[in-house]
């Protein structure tokens, strides 16, 4: 007999809750979202689009702001008086997409406009490539480069004031503690008054302790016109900011304005510094990091203004720094060391940091002669350095290293 098939298999049906299956270490995971940070801009335009800035007479009424916003189409933003222009200055935007040379000549127009043009940007002359050349000499080689021991046993540039005008600097730095005399926020935002380009500048020119400026004794005006912009990612200040800065180192008796920094040919900006100068202002600037073939950098090129250039630990020139006819005389500037944020300290290069040093050595001149003219210190300074390159004054060490002792000494011999 054949074999009886097994029965049919019979599946109860299941009515509850599916069992869930674990999740191993296996499974794929949802990456998180990524935060999308603002595109940065590599290249920093001449001025602010869509603004102008406008000069008046002081006995212009203050009504006429808003009477030129109200025919032209445009916005006024603020109005601030500028006693080195002897009248104010009104910033406006417009938000159509007029050309800014229209908006300009119509403005000019006025019979009540002084000057109109746009508002410039400047930036702080740092980050500049490296000098893959030469390595990191002694912590401060510019001081036996520049005579500064033997410039102390002279003068140490006591109660002399310097405006820095930067990015702001940090008071708590143990090596600038006594260095602030006075401090001013151009800028307004409520932002860091600290900056590191600033702090650098002030210790090279006033500090104390690891890093001993040129003028230890000299009194800092803290003038902090530049913000860090992050659209571009790098600290920049425009016109207006810059005029305010200005003023306010006129108004507090500043002998000396700082300028460790670049921007265009700027008609209002010369013109207050022009007003500085006949009032006994010394002006001074570095030459700028654009390179040998860059055009000249504002506010160095202006006349009056001393503008210095850059030499690393073997009197070799910065390969960053400007060349050009408007360069008074060099200084270290390669490999320096310099005060930083949070106490610390930090190497930088540039024509910045040997412009500082300049403003030392002019404050020591100033202590030993607080009567002289700015055009007795320039012929000090040229009259007494040391010639690099070739013979006499050329476009590249302008009349040649600095020499804070022989500076004494020859206006000493000059009086």
């Amino acid at each position: 007999m054949w074999p009886r098939p097994a029965p049919p298999r019979t599946v109860t049906p299941h009515y509850g809750k599916k069992k869930k299956k674990k999740k191993t270490g296996t499974a794929r995971r949802r990456p998180p979202r990524k935060r999308v940070q603002p595109p940065v801009l590599k290249t920093i335009p001449q001025f602010l689009p869509n603004e102008v800035l406008v000069l008046v007479a002081s006995d212009i009424p203050d009504a006429v702001g808003d009477e030129l916003a109200a025919s032209l189409r445009l916005t006024k933003v603020e109005t601030v008086r500028v006693a080195l222009l002897e009248g104010a200055i009104i910033r406006f935007r417009y938000p159509d997409n007029r050309p800014l040379r229209d908006v300009i000549a119509l403005l000019a127009s006025d019979p009540r406009v002084s000057r109109a043009q746009p508002n410039n940007y400047y930036h702080p002359v740092d980050k500049a490539k490296k000098n893959r050349r030469s390595r990191k000499p002694g912590p401060q080689y510019s001081l036996g480069k520049l005579s500064v021991g033997a410039a102390h046993e002279i003068s140490k540039g006591r109660n002399i004031t310097v405006a820095v005008i930067d990015t702001g600097i940090d008071a708590t730095h143990p090596a600038l503690s006594k260095a602030i005399a006075g401090s001013f926020d151009a800028v307004g935002d409520g932002g860091k008054s600290a900056g590191r380009h600033g702090t650098a500048i002030a210790g090279l020119i006033a500090g104390q302790g690891r890093v001993q400026g040129v003028a230890p004794l000299s009194r800092l005006l803290a003038v902090r016109a530049f913000a860090m912009n992050r659209q571009y990612n790098k600290p920049l200040t425009s016109g207006m900011i810059l005029l305010r800065a200005l003023d306010w180192s006129f108004a507090n008796k500043a002998r000396i304005f700082n300028m460790s920094f670049t921007g265009p040919y700027d008609p209002l900006v010369k013109q207050a510094l022009e007003a500085a100068y006949e009032k006994g202002v010394i002006l001074v600037a570095a030459a700028g990091n654009g390179g040998p073939k860059a055009a000249p950098a504002y506010p160095a090129a202006y006349n009056n203004v001393i503008a210095i250039t850059a030499l690393d630990s073997k009197d070799r020139l910065y390969p960053q720094a400007n060349r050009g006819s408007y360069l008074t005389a060099a200084a270290p500037g390669v490999d320096m060391l310099v005060p930083s944020l949070k106490k610390g300290y930090r190497y930088s290069s540039g024509t910045s940091l040997a412009a500082a040093q300049i403003s030392g050595l002019i404050a020591l001149l100033l202590e030993r002669n607080p009567d002289a003219t700015s055009e007795a210190i320039v012929d000090t300074i040229k009259k007494s350095a040391r010639d690099l390159g070739p013979k006499g004054y050329d476009t590249q060490f302008g009349a040649g290293l600095a020499d804070a002792y022989a500076s004494l000494k020859f206006l000493s011999d000059s009086q």
